[in-house]
């Protein structure tokens, strides 16, 4: 079945309550799978610390928490000490946007083209062209290296295609029926 871009599904199909509960576990995966994306990718050169402070290597979620007045919170495992402050940051912007995107697709199936990617291209101009660039957690766009933005900007198209694949195989399993823009009984 097409759907055009005013289509709207049929509220007796729609599950948002189930939508919540898959956005929260979806972004949990999504968080994973960027963590992982920026393994082989990653966006930041770790030789190349931020401009306002020369002895540390910072990342967005680090300088927002610092802005904050957070304080600093890690655990060690396997003999590594970890930034839980961070990680928290980083898995609640996953969810918060794995929770929207999950309840919007129940209404607006559009939400979902290339499975997830288009989304994920506009969180991805929003976030780290426009948002973080005016809230001082990141340099100016133009003044962040090519590789930086190349792997944010695919490292966004991953996070959203593996949350897409995960959301429609949850919701799927667990309602026994496909997306509520397709024909029941169909695949």
């Amino acid at each position: 079945m097409k759907v055009g871009f005013s289509y709207v599904t049929n509220e007796s199909r729609r599950h948002v309550g189930l939508a919540v509960l898959i956005g929260i576990i979806t972004g949990i995966i999504g968080a994973i799978a960027k963590w992982g994306w920026e393994v082989p990718f990653p966006p930041r050169d770790p030789n190349v610390f931020w401009p306002l402070d020369a002895t540390t290597r910072v990342t967005p979620p680090k300088v927002l928490l610092d802005m904050m007045g957070v304080p600093d919170a890690s655990y060690t495992f396997s003999g590594v000490q970890l930034p839980v402050d961070v990680f928290t940051v980083h898995v609640l912007f996953s969810i918060i946007f794995a929770v929207g995107y999950c309840v919007i697709a129940e209404y607006w199936p559009r939400i979902k083209m290339w499975q997830g990617c288009v989304f994920g291209f506009f969180v991805y101009l929003l976030a780290h062209v426009i948002v973080m660039p005016l809230m001082g957690l990141t340099p100016p766009t133009a003044d962040i290296p090519f590789d930086e933005n190349l792997s944010e900007l695919f490292g966004h198209l991953w996070w959203l295609w593996i949350m897409e694949i995960a959301r429609r195989d949850l919701r799927n399993r667990m309602t026994g029926e496909p997306d509520p823009e397709k024909v029941m009984g169909s695949r």
